[in-house]
C-alpha cells in the first residue's frame, strides 16, 4: 500500500520542495497536494528527481517561463501532466549538508496525479535530461538522449502543433523541480539527511 509522502517530508523538511496541505484519504493510501500559488521554489537549495523510468501522461509543454525564487527570478520549462509514473524514484532536496534524500522501495512506482477541475499537475523544470523511448506514437528523435534546458529546447517538443501525448525517459533526472497542483503517493518510502555527525560527537 503506498504510503503518506506528505507527512513523511513534513517532518524532516524536505517541504523545501512542496507546499504540503495534507488530506485523510480513505481506505488509507494518502499523498501530499501541492498548493495552487503562483510557484516559489524557496532558497533553501535545489531539488533533484531522478528515476529509472520516468513517464508523462497527458503531458504538454507551455513554453518557457519565468519562475520566482527565494533568490529571484529564473526561467524554466513548464508541463502540464494529467500524471506522472518514477519509476525507482530518487528525490534530493537541497544541497550539501543540508540536502535530505527520498527514495521509493527498491523496482516501485511513484505516482503523481492531477486534481482539481483541469485533472492535472503543472511541473516548472530547469533542465530534464534522459533518453526518450516514446513520445506518444510520435516519430522518435534521431538523437534520443536529450538534455532540455531553456536555452535548448527540441523542436519534437516545441513544435506548435505538438497535442498532449504521453512522453516516456528512461535514466532521467529533472533539476530544480517545482510541482504544483498534484497527489503523489510513494510505496516504501525510505528518507534520510547527507549531513554526517563528526567522530567523537
Amino acid at each position: 500500500m503506498a504510503r503518506p509522502l506528505a507527512g513523511a517530508l513534513a517532518v524532516v523538511g524536505v517541504a523545501v520542495l512542496l507546499r504540503l496541505d495534507v488530506p485523510h484519504v480513505p481506505g488509507g493510501v494518502a499523498g501530499a497536494r501541492l498548493g495552487s500559488s503562483p510557484p516559489v521554489r524557496p532558497a533553501k537549495g535545489p531539488c533533484v528527481l531522478r528515476a529509472d523510468r520516468l513517464v508523462l501522461r497527458g503531458a504538454r509543454f507551455r513554453g518557457v517561463v519565468s519562475v520566482r525564487t527565494g533568490a529571484g527570478s529564473v526561467r524554466a520549462l513548464k508541463f502540464t501532466v494529467r500524471s506522472l509514473d518514477a519509476v525507482n524514484l530518487d528525490l534530493t532536496a537541497g544541497r550539501g549538508r543540508a540536502a535530505m534524500r527520498l527514495r521509493a522501495r527498491p523496482a516501485t512506482t511513484a505516482t503523481l496525479k492531477g486534481q482539481g477541475a483541469g485533472g492535472v499537475a503543472t511541473l516548472y523544470v530547469r533542465k530534464l535530461t534522459g533518453r526518450v523511448t516514446g513520445l506518444g506514437g510520435s516519430p522518435l528523435p534521431a538523437d534520443r538522449t536529450v538534455s532540455v534546458t531553456p536555452d535548448a529546447v527540441p523542436r519534437w517538443l516545441s513544435h506548435p502543433a505538438t497535442r498532449t501525448r504521453t512522453i516516456t525517459l528512461v535514466t532521467a533526472t529533472a533539476s530544480q523541480l517545482t510541482q504544483f497542483g498534484g497527489r503523489l503517493s510513494i510505496r516504501g518510502p525510505q528518507l534520510r539527511t547527507t549531513a554526517r555527525v563528526p567522530r567523537g560527537a
